[in-house]
């Protein structure tokens, strides 16, 4: 604020509700005392929160008359009075879409420079969630010879009549570097925000059963529309209730399409669910039984621990199943969800293998029966996520036919001991064959 000119607004974001005392949500309150000219916003470090100050709820003419927008909230005091938290994509909107847009030259620096970092830790491939903005911003490095990383790109639900349209148009945009993965649905909130969709409301809080980010028939129209063009499909769902409406979808998606006579090309289509957090043994023999593939994040599970513990109990012994999902057959593919998390994927490895984080070696592991083998966690985040994107035939092996990109690290990692995943280093990466970060 001290470095903003008056009345510009002050972004940022990366916090943490379970940090304050007693896991309560922060209020306006502060950031007014910090910033009382700027107008403020502050996304979470889910990114399903959106904290803002007094003066930034008025530019949004948001007041205690404001009613709460479908699928998302506004927290209140007990006068009615908004605090300043908002809660999922249809609330944080009402405040974004009177933020100016981003310097895009701005923009780029930061994207370049979060591009090298990716290169350091050995990743040449990132599945991307964003709009139209960011597609563009990547063809322009790409064509600039700046790119520098492969990006399978998925694009918001809200784009899906502009892909019915122009999708062949898009495909023929494609190359080694881009590729369209589908589209990106979010069937509700988080764990940390308390707003992931639940069968049973959350521990210590009755009648909290988070929030359907969607409407249910609006799931099921979209998920059938993308899969009868043949466009992959990844849904957000983190609750046992979003994973079971999220899986609702997909087997409505499958039988339409099983009773029509396609000609459209379906070598792209893939149905996974992003998370898979909470999930109940009925849905995991429907995940197996759809073929739908676990897109998870190993690090969420060690990260989150202590509010799993908090917020879902007893469920908690059937949180975060990867091993259970890998011997039921279920396709596995290992990710990071970065920014939310690290994107390094040692470790990833290390999290997903140890079932703890790499920085608290002190603490027991955290369901270690649901720890995976080295081998096949290395293979889940190789070919499991290239098999996730549609390009396990470019991809995730080093194998004749496919682009050349490989790591080399400073240990080998089978034959390392686990505890000594995470410390292994990066010694080069390998883009089509190219040195594009250190030395061979």
């Amino acid at each position: 604020a001290a470095q903003t000119p008056p009345g510009r607004w002050v972004q940022g974001g990366q916090w943490d509700k379970n940090l304050w005392p007693g896991g309560n949500f922060p209020t306006k309150d502060s950031l007014d005392a910090a910033a009382p000219n700027h107008p403020v916003v502050l996304w979470s470090k889910d990114g399903h929160l959106l904290w803002v100050n007094s003066l930034a709820l008025q530019r949004a003419g948001i007041t205690a008359e404001t009613p709460d927008p479908p699928n998302g909230a506004i927290l209140r005091d007990g006068s009615g009075e908004p605090t300043g938290i908002l809660q999922e994509e249809n609330a944080t909107r009402l405040v974004y879409r009177v933020i100016e847009k981003p310097d895009p030259e701005l923009t780029r620096v930061l994207v370049e420079r979060a591009l090298v970092e990716l290169q350091k830790s050995g990743i040449t491939s990132i599945h991307d969630i964003e709009g139209m903005d960011a597609l563009q911003l990547f063809q322009q490095l790409r064509d600039d010879g700046a790119l520098g990383v492969r990006v399978t790109m998925f694009l918001p639900r809200k784009l899906l009549p502009m892909l019915r349209e122009h999708w062949p148009e898009l495909l023929a945009q494609e190359d080694a570097l881009i590729r369209l993965g589908g589209i990106k649905i979010f069937a509700d909130g988080t764990l940390g925000s308390q707003t992931a969709a639940m069968l049973e409301s959350f521990e210590g809080s009755p009648g909290n059963y988070g929030i359907l980010a969607i409407p249910e028939q609006e799931m099921n129209e979209t998920v059938s529309a993308a899969a009868a063009l043949g466009i992959s499909i990844a849904i957000h769902a983190i609750g046992d209730r979003a994973v079971h409406v999220a899986l609702n979808s997909i087997e409505q998606a499958q039988r339409h399409l099983a009773q029509q006579e396609s000609v459209r090309d379906l070598s792209r289509l893939r149905y996974r669910l992003e998370h898979v957090q909470l999930i109940t043994p009925a849905d995991l023999e429907r995940m197996k039984r759809l073929g739908v593939i676990a897109s998870v994040q190993p690090f969420h599970a060690v990260a989150d621990r202590d509010i799993v513990e908090r917020y879902w109990g007893k469920r908690a012994r059937r949180a975060y199943a990867y091993r259970s999902m890998l011997d039921m057959g279920i396709p596995l593919s290992l990710g990071s969800d970065a920014p939310v998390e690290t994107f390094d994927p040692l470790r990833i490895l290390y999290a997903a293998t140890v079932r703890r984080a790499d920085t608290t070696p002190q603490r027991p592991p955290w369901l270690p029966d649901q720890a995976l083998p080295v081998a096949q966690a290395l293979w889940d985040y190789t070919m499991g996520a290239a098999y996730a994107g549609a390009e396990e035939h470019l991809k995730g092996s080093l194998t004749p036919g496919k682009l050349g990109d490989a790591v080399i690290l400073r240990n080998p990692l089978l034959a390392l001991p686990q505890e000594q995943i995470a410390s292994n280093a990066v010694q080069a990466t390998i883009l089509g064959g190219n040195v594009v970060y250190g030395e061979v």
